[in-house]
């Protein structure tokens, strides 16, 4: 009896992880485009421990944001390598963009954000603009503001954190870096939206 019980608890346990194997590999799926212009940016960040790579082109379009429809005109045209969705977000790869085919591009442009891929979870984020700070104790967010002329847009004080965005012409990387290796800051992070129900 014992033997029959650990046979079928081995089959069971054997045909959890298929079912769980064939859910991971369903969300891996991603089109080659996406892959290949993210590896060719060569801009990688980190996001609560996930690792993400800035896609060369690639751009996210809120379209519950009225002032943004003359872009989606811009995202549907026949120039785009690949085009997807994320929750209100239009997502595409331009075929010859230059304002977002470089890596110092600047992240502060009001008519879309940039995106970026996960490796690890096979997903897009879009990257919002803004970069959360984890203050070191006895440094105040609106130093750091001036210190590096950006804009304190909430402060946590009772958990040390802050949340910051770019000004127009600022590249979001270049500052990131700056601020993770400022003497009052214990750790910075691009905030991105990352949703594990796209359509890809």
């Amino acid at each position: 009896m014992n033997n029959i019980l650990l046979i079928l608890l081995i089959s069971l346990s054997s045909f959890s992880f298929a079912i769980d194997k064939r859910n991971d590999s369903s969300l891996v799926s991603i089109s080659p485009v996406v892959v290949s212009q993210a590896l060719a940016s060569g801009v990688t960040f980190v996001n609560s421990q996930q690792e993400y790579q800035l896609i060369l082109g690639g751009r996210a379009v809120n379209t519950n944001n009225n002032s943004n429809v003359s872009s989606l005109s811009e995202n549907s045209n026949s120039n785009n390598l690949w085009v997807g969705e994320q929750g209100p977000y239009l997502l595409s790869i331009a075929g010859n963009d230059t304002t977002t085919n470089s890596a110092s591009a600047s992240m502060a442009n009001s008519n879309f954000n940039q995106i970026a891929y996960n490796p690890r979870s096979g997903q897009i984020g879009v990257i919002v603009g803004d970069i959360v700070v984890k203050l070191r104790p006895y440094y105040r967010a609106e130093t750091i503001a001036s210190s590096f002329n950006i804009n304190l847009i909430t402060s946590f004080d009772n958990i040390d954190t802050a949340i910051f965005r770019i000004n127009p012409g600022q590249n979001i990387f270049t500052i990131t870096e700056q601020l993770s290796g400022y003497v009052g800051v214990e750790f910075a992070e691009i905030d991105i939206i990352d949703n594990s129900n796209q359509l890809l």
